[in-house]
């Protein structure tokens, strides 16, 4: 009988202690996943990399990420720096860098859990549509959700909702901006980028160039408990201009 084959690869694991460095015998058994990304995350291990992954991350690592930048608004240069001191607080530039992977990995990450908690995780015929990765208030009333589907007092459960902007979220131009890729592309708050671009696009006013890809928000809220309104949230690309609003009032639907 000939001898399975019996590879291994010199993988990079990031763990919440530290950044360790084995070598990975992949398994080649009859009945196994052949891919190599598959059996990393049967493991509990995310890859880097689908086709030949040489970096892998933990999944206690990934959400100890998340609580660090929601809890201590950590960055990912800070929280890997932690994690190269834990490794070597002698000489941390030995350890590989790995900031660049963890970037696109936590992304990847927190898009994969935002999927599962809202349902579509194992669903991958039905997509999420605008503004089903989104929770609205709890507190307002929802047909169907918080309240009978029909109630004869409409008036009595009225959702009342402002509109503001915020102009110290601005972003910059990117160099390439082709390589951004939207993972929530109008189902989560922001609303959807090509309808959006396709709306300002026909407004008859003036457009002035800038450096700046968005100059602030706008956002649609509750004006009781100021909780966001899924689809709602748009860039402003010079000022509170009426044509921005105009959309945000078409396409309320909570």
């Amino acid at each position: 009988m000939e001898a399975l084959p019996h590879d291994t690869t010199l993988v990079t694991i990031v763990h919440s202690s530290r950044v360790f460095i084995h070598n990975v015998a992949w398994c080649h058994c009859q009945d196994s996943v052949f891919k190599q990304h598959l059996q990393l995350l049967r493991a509990g291990l995310f890859p880097a990399s689908s086709t030949w992954p040489k970096t892998a991350f933990t999944f206690e690592v990934l959400d100890h990420f998340l609580i660090d930048s929601l809890e201590c608004k950590t960055s990912a240069r800070s929280f890997f720096e932690k994690l190269t001191r834990l490794t070597n607080n002698a000489f941390p530039d030995t350890v590989p860098d790995q900031y660049h992977e963890l970037m696109r990995v936590s992304c990847l990450w927190r898009d994969l859990k935002n999927h599962k908690w809202f349902g579509f995780g194992h669903d991958m015929e039905l997509g999420p549509g605008p503004g089903d990765l989104a929770l609205f208030c709890p507190s307002c009333p929802q047909p169907g959700i918080n309240m009978p589907l029909l109630w004869e007092q409409k008036w009595l459960v009225m959702k009342r909702l402002v509109v503001d902007g915020n102009f110290t979220a601005q972003h910059m131009n990117m160099w390439e901006p082709e390589l951004d890729i939207f993972l929530l592309d109008g189902s989560g708050y922001m609303v959807m980028d090509s309808e959006y671009q396709a709306h300002l696009a026909s407004a008859t006013e003036s457009k002035e160039k800038s450096n700046l890809r968005a100059t602030g928000v706008g956002a649609t809220a509750c004006a009781q408990h100021g909780c966001f309104v899924p689809h709602s949230i748009v860039d402003f690309q010079k000022g509170k201009r009426q044509v921005t609003f105009n959309l945000l009032c078409d396409g309320l639907t909570c």
